[in-house]
């Protein structure tokens, strides 16, 4: 199969295509320099001539790849459609793929191969908590700098299942069979871990996170390479120790009196402190936390922002409502909405509602999930509230102290600026790493939202 960029460099809007790093069955990834910014990137292409659900299927991977935040995976920047090219642009990480490394002859050390093992046994624990479909490890979506490792997106369209993982374990078998000496596959405990991944363990398929806890055990036991402290080492330490003691001992007694003295002062420094007043910046007003909702400045103005994401229970109210507005009603929800936005049912409704009834949790207490930000602005408007800015997101998440099983999108809209375009950010689920969406009309999985609702504004704005 032919290259869709036969004479390299070459331009790709705003990107310059140095080079081919691999070839997939419907896209080519290449490392490519941003024009004017001179930012390292890598740019997965569709093939132009590809079918309409090979299209189609490469859009859903861009939205499930930008709605989600993995452990040790590039950042996604933005996805592009320029004439005839569908893209994706992804940061390049730092240092080189391991196919770059395995071209040039170069192999991983015992514990960098150790390492390896370890990252991606991370992020395929976390793709399948998540229930994320990942395509199996690569050498050319691996990169090294200095003994860390990056990846390139695994994340696709599909649901986490077997086949998915039993390709997971054999692609990393393969990968790690690549890039380490034979010495090592061969001899040392990473030999068992290979043997582990194409076998499985004990007569079952192998699983990621009780991998991670093995990995543990291997790693802490005799002769895995770990930098252990032998008993003559530890006598030459004991021996340091006991003669740095003595000095600093002889050192004390040779300037007592000045240390006496530096001692006097400090304290009598300290006590003067007691007999002046100081003045200290009046601390800012802690939010005020109840069960509706927490109440804290932003801007200026006082929030009210919900302590919990809105409801299944709230959301299928807000649909009954919707179904039976007349057409003025509608209007005033969807103004300033794309012309085709006319309905809000989320994805997998009839499957959400179901799934509460059946569980230990009430409509009343599991989050709705799968809207679009415009079905959150059409929510937000018919309770005469706001979505809430990250700001107070973030505010709610911190004091109310809930455990957080849903993204979010937020009403902190960013105005285009190279090189990304006018975007919402998301919240994660987990962790501080935002996610940037320009889709406002795409549903992605375990993406809900929460309200904000205006208490009070300061006397300096309401003149204005």
């Amino acid at each position: 199969m032919n290259p869709i960029f036969t004479g390299l460099p070459t331009k790709l809007g705003l990107y310059v295509l140095e080079e081919l790093l691999s070839t997939r069955d419907h896209t080519e990834l290449y490392a490519a320099t941003q024009s004017y910014v001179d930012r390292a990137v890598v740019i997965e292409v569709l093939r132009p001539d590809s079918p309409p659900n090979v299209a189609a299927q490469f859009q859903e991977d861009i939205r499930r790849r930008a709605s989600v935040s993995l452990a040790h995976v590039s950042p996604m920047l933005e996805s592009v459609q320029t004439g005839a090219f569908s893209y994706l642009i992804q940061e390049r990480p730092r240092g080189n793929s391991l196919s770059a490394l395995a071209e040039q002859g170069k192999k991983l050390s015992y514990s960098e191969g150790f390492s390896l093992v370890h990252a991606v046994a991370e992020l395929y624990a976390m793709c399948q908590e998540k229930g994320l479909a990942a395509a199996p490890p690569s050498p050319s979506s691996i990169y090294m700098d200095n003994g860390e490792y990056t990846f390139l997106s695994p994340v696709e369209t599909g649901v986490a299942d077997e086949a998915h993982r039993d390709a997971q374990m054999r692609g990393l078998a393969e990968v790690l069979e690549l890039i380490l000496p034979p010495e090592v596959l061969e001899k040392s405990k990473l030999s068992v871990v290979v043997h582990w991944l194409r076998n499985g363990y004990g007569g079952t398929a192998l699983e990621w996170a009780p991998l991670l806890s093995a990995l543990a055990t291997l790693r802490g036991s005799k002769g895995m390479g770990h930098s252990s402290v032998r008993h003559s080492d530890k006598s030459i330490l004991h021996y340091f120790k006991k003669r740095y003691v003595k000095r600093a001992l002889r050192t004390v007694y040779t300037y007592r009196r000045r240390v006496v003295f530096s001692i006097v002062a400090v304290v009598a420094i300290g006590c003067a402190g007691l007999f002046f007043p100081t003045q200290s910046s009046p601390s800012r007003q802690a939010p005020a936390v109840t069960e509706q909702g927490v109440y804290c400045s932003f801007g200026d103005a006082v929030w009210c922002v919900r302590s919990a994401p809105v409801s299944l229970e709230k959301y299928a109210s807000f649909l009954k409502a919707y179904a039976s507005m007349n057409k003025e009603e509608k209007q005033r929800l969807h103004k300033g909405m794309p012309p085709s936005i006319t309905e809000h049912q989320p994805k997998d409704w009839d499957k959400q509602l179901e799934s509460s009834r059946d569980g230990n949790k009430s409509p009343e207490d599991t989050p709705v999930y799968g809207v679009s930000y415009w079905d959150a602005l059409a929510y937000a408007r018919y309770v005469g509230e706001k979505i809430a800015p990250l700001e107070l997101v973030q505010a709610a998440r911190k004091y109310v102290r809930q455990k957080q099983t849903i993204e979010e999108w937020t009403g902190t809209r960013v105005d285009e600026f190279l090189p990304y375009r006018a975007h919402v950010i998301i919240c994660p689920a987990q962790g501080d790493s935002f996610v940037r969406n320009t889709d406002l009309t795409a549903r992605f999985p375990q993406r809900g939202f929460r309200t904000a609702q205006l208490m009070q504004q300061n006397n300096t704005t309401s003149k204005q």
